[in-house]
């Protein structure tokens, strides 16, 4: 594999050009926003020194206060649904739920999406993967590097050996094969070539690619995050490699920019955003412009008010749902009555949430308003 792309303008621009072509041909020009739904901020590994998790464990005593309510994990779900998101996966740290909790959780959550789920919540067992039926559709493996190294000093207690048997079982129960990696802890090119060898040796699915997002109280707290060009590569390599592969970028509410060369580098998908944040003002609109300068089309929305308010529907030709194959979900009724039981303070979560991207919105046109106030 020829690493000099990212040494070599030219031959990234070609690279990027190739890729483009590629994913063109074989997923056509749409773009979906995705958003992992955390059920827990409790861990109990807690030492994967770059995590959001690690940095808030000792503050937490117990696992249970750390758990979000049902009735907002399932608002959040609804919401996606109403403006065209997918669930890029349930996620939550090591001990948060006992398997039958997840399993009723996941459950719900596809019964409100009406698709069948990824699941990211650490490695499983045979026998606990053999509850779960079609509310979910795959296995993800947080494999985060596979430089050893790396991994040895950034998430001592998570082997890569586990990941693979997890993935490995829950292929042999029917159920698709996904990875998330991390750019910029400190990989190099030998590290790139192993991923490749890893997707193909795993034959995976689905591949979500991050960059590094320091997060306060960590190691990791100082570190620039990594290049948009650098990322791109990586995409483009893996995108060329394995044309027939989802592809989904995570990029970060400071680093908008970085989703137009992902794209074209061969994403199609997009995640890693605070929704409630940027919904509706000029954060989400950047992201939609972005997209439109891909020369993409974007399924969903992530600035029209009156959908996320429910006061109208998608439409279609831009709701994920019309463009591919509906789950034929086998949910028990007692799951279903019991989300329908919980439907008022879901009500009442989605309110919260749809007045919480209000109020921010409103927040960025007054600051807008005083501002051509003042230049006037």
């Amino acid at each position: 594999m020829d690493f000099d792309i990212f040494s070599n303008t030219d031959m990234l621009l070609d690279t990027l050009k190739k890729s483009n072509s590629i994913t063109l041909k074989h997923h056509g020009d749409k773009i979906t926003l995705e958003r992992a739904i955390f059920l827990s901020w409790w861990c109990d590994k807690g030492d994967c020194n770059f995590c959001y998790l690690a940095s808030k464990r000792h503050k937490i005593k117990d696992s249970t206060i750390a758990r979000r309510r049902l009735s907002s994990i399932l608002a959040e779900a609804e919401i996606l649904n109403r403006i065209g998101w997918r669930v890029e996966f349930l996620s939550t740290g090591y001990g948060s739920h006992k398997i039958n909790e997840l399993h009723e959780i996941a459950q719900m959550v596809s019964h409100v999406t009406r698709k069948g789920i990824w699941l990211n919540v650490g490695v499983l067992t045979e026998k606990q993967l053999g509850l779960f039926n079609n509310e979910i559709e795959g296995i993800v493996a947080s494999i985060e590097t596979l430089d050893p190294n790396i991994r040895d000093r950034i998430c001592p207690n998570k082997t890569i050996e586990d990941s693979i048997q997890s993935l490995n079982t829950g292929y042999k129960l029917g159920l698709k094969k996904a990875a998330t990696i991390v750019l910029g802890l400190g990989e190099g090119p030998i590290q790139i070539e192993n991923l490749l060898e890893f997707i193909q040796n795993m034959e995976l699915d689905r591949i979500t690619v991050y960059s590094l997002n320091p997060q306060k109280g960590t190691p990791f707290s100082n570190t620039p995050q990594p290049a948009s060009l650098y990322q791109a590569g990586v995409i483009a390599l893996i995108r060329i490699n394995f044309p027939k592969l989802e592809i989904i970028g995570g990029t970060w509410i400071d680093q908008l920019p970085n989703i137009g060369p992902i794209i074209l580098a061969g994403a199609t998908a997009i995640t890693k955003y605070p929704l409630f944040s940027m919904f509706g003002n000029r954060y989400g609109l950047k992201v939609e412009e972005e997209i439109k300068y891909a020369n993409r089309t974007l399924l969903g929305t992530f600035s029209d008010i009156e959908i996320l308010k429910g006061e109208k529907k998608l439409h279609k030709s831009k709701n994920p749902q019309y463009h591919s194959r509906e789950s034929q979900l086998m949910i028990p009724d007692k799951i279903i009555e019991k989300v329908q039981d919980m439907s008022d303070d879901i009500d009442d979560k989605i309110e919260g949430y749809v007045t919480t991207v209000l109020k921010r919105r409103k927040k960025f046109i007054h600051d807008s308003q005083e501002s051509h106030h003042c230049l006037n």
